[in-house]
């Protein structure tokens, strides 16, 4: 029996003090934090954990950088320290990385200004991060189109060592008891407030197996992300917030040997930049900025998207490097957090990424909109301290738990140097239930290979065949199936999107 039919088991009938939608960077955090408090928690998600925006981030763990732009110091204080005390708490997971800040020759910003600002920003850090410093000679120049040729600034920030999916996974995996657990793919079909127990009663359905379960709690959390409107109008919670939508695409293309450090260049548009990433074998570039008006059209990648980027990259990067094959796709949708009158006529970037948080008038149910990776301690705090006001914790307090250890089941994959935790393995412990949660969020294969793991001529198929046979039982799935359907997602999201470029 795997973590996942063991957890199905124990929430049968169980109360909890809070229950937790949504499993990406927020709902995680506070989930750790509440079970570290002795709180009986459990988080839910309707799909699987860090499958929505939170597995389509730049992987940076930033200081707040742009709000210099609109003098908001106030908040480029507090991201750079949230920053730095995740820096500190989480070195096994995050590096302190410097980034080079590339102007441009042709517009952009004054150089004396951007030297003044780093060394802002780097005050306003508490002088917790390397100073910054000014290179007119790096070996990232034998990549870059000949413009770029007149030096660059140093400054250093925090980047994910794995991924961002795997980042949140972990919060999660710390704690998993008898009395504190996960489930995905689980959807909360109903929860209706009794004022008279003062508990939720509450029925959630496995969307994989057609099981059910009936549980209470004490206080709801909605972390669900950009799916937190929808959540709140579905069980009629009222909030003085709502989510405007942003779209953010990368494109993932063979790492140069030389390119060890993030590059971030001038854009001319909107003060805007893009970037250019280091990710083991592929190198990121990205993303875009475009306001979406539905979650639908924010994940989802057009033709239009990638020309952006791949005229951006020609104006940047050396011809060959820029028009060179598209390895992998990076599509998220930012939730930004703004009053419900807003109008969202402006630049994405011109709206805070701030988080906001608002509890119902009239029953407990607390609402989490918008955050970013960087500053995810600090907003589970918050959320914490709210809900410490309303509902005691019903254990003893807890210092964590252990997370599972992977190190006896690394495995290869072909075309890959990086060992990865075998799909057996993360089948068993880590709630893993298809391909894509393996070859996306447990690893970073789908990112790293061709055509999401298949290979520019589908030679990993069969090794996807052997891989499928570790999948889990579901109604009707063999290991065929759980093949064909992989190929036929990829036919659908990749090679009919690159198709038309």
């Amino acid at each position: 029996m795997n973590i996942r039919q063991q957890n199905w088991q124990l929430a049968e009938n169980k109360e909890f003090d809070v229950v937790i939608i949504g499993g990406g960077i927020n709902g995680a955090t506070i989930y750790n934090r509440l079970c570290s408090r002795g709180y009986k928690v459990l988080l839910v998600d309707k799909g699987d954990f860090s499958c929505g925006t939170s597995q389509a981030s730049a992987m940076m763990i930033w200081g707040g950088l742009l709000y210099l732009k609109n003098l908001d110091f106030l908040s480029v204080f507090r991201f750079s320290k949230d920053r730095d005390d995740l820096i500190k708490r989480h070195e096994k997971e995050i590096d302190p990385k410097f980034f080079r800040y590339i102007p441009s020759c042709e517009w952009g910003r004054n150089k004396c200004l951007v030297y003044l600002a780093l060394y802002l920003y780097w005050i306003l850090g508490n002088f917790r991060r390397q100073r910054p410093s000014f290179q007119k000679i790096y070996q990232e120049l034998k990549f870059l189109c000949q413009k770029k040729a007149e030096g660059s600034f140093i400054y250093q920030e925090g980047f994910l060592k794995d991924s961002d999916s795997r980042f949140v996974l972990n919060w999660i995996l710390t704690h998993q008891t008898d009395d504190s657990f996960a489930l995905n793919y689980c959807l909360l079909d109903e929860a209706v407030y009794s004022a008279k127990d003062k508990k939720w009663a509450i029925n959630v359905s496995d969307t994989l197996q057609n099981s059910g379960n009936s549980i209470t709690a004490k206080i709801i959390v909605n972390c669900a992300g950009v799916w937190a409107d929808s959540v709140n109008e579905q069980f009629g919670i009222q909030t003085e917030y709502r989510h405007v939508f942003s779209k953010g695409v990368f494109i993932g293309l063979k790492r140069p040997e030389t390119h060890d450090v993030p590059l971030i260049f001038e854009m001319g548009e909107h003060g805007d930049t893009l970037t250019f990433i280091p990710w083991g074998p592929i190198s990121l570039w990205g993303p875009t900025e475009t306001m979406e008006d539905s979650i639908e059209k924010g994940f989802s990648i057009t033709p239009r998207d990638i020309h952006f980027l791949q005229y951006h990259a020609l104006k940047n990067l050396e011809s060959s490097l820029a028009e060179s094959e598209i390895i992998s796709l990076r599509c998220g949708i930012r939730p930004l957090a703004v009053d419900k009158g807003f109008k969202a006529d402006c630049y994405p970037l011109d709206i805070s990424r701030y988080h906001k948080i608002a509890a119902d008038m009239n029953r407990p149910w607390i609402t989490v909109y918008g955050g970013k990776i960087s500053g995810c301690v600090s907003m589970a705090e918050e959320v914490a301290q709210k809900i410490a006001r309303q509902v005691q914790p019903s254990l003893e307090n807890l210092t964590g738990g252990i997370m599972p250890q992977c190190d006896k089941n690394m495995v290869s994959f072909p075309g890959l140097q990086e060992k990865f935790p075998s799909i057996g393995w993360c089948v068993q412990n880590e709630f893993c239930c298809s391909f894509e949660d393996y070859l996306r969020r447990r690893t970073n294969i789908s990112q790293w290979l061709p055509r999401e793991g298949l290979g520019f001529q589908n030679e990993n198929k069969e090794h996807l065949r052997s891989l499928a046979q570790h999948l889990p039982d579901a109604d009707g799935k063999t290991p065929d199936s759980y093949v064909d359907e992989y190929v036929a997602t990829v036919k659908e999201r990749f090679d009919r999107l690159i198709a038309q470029i």
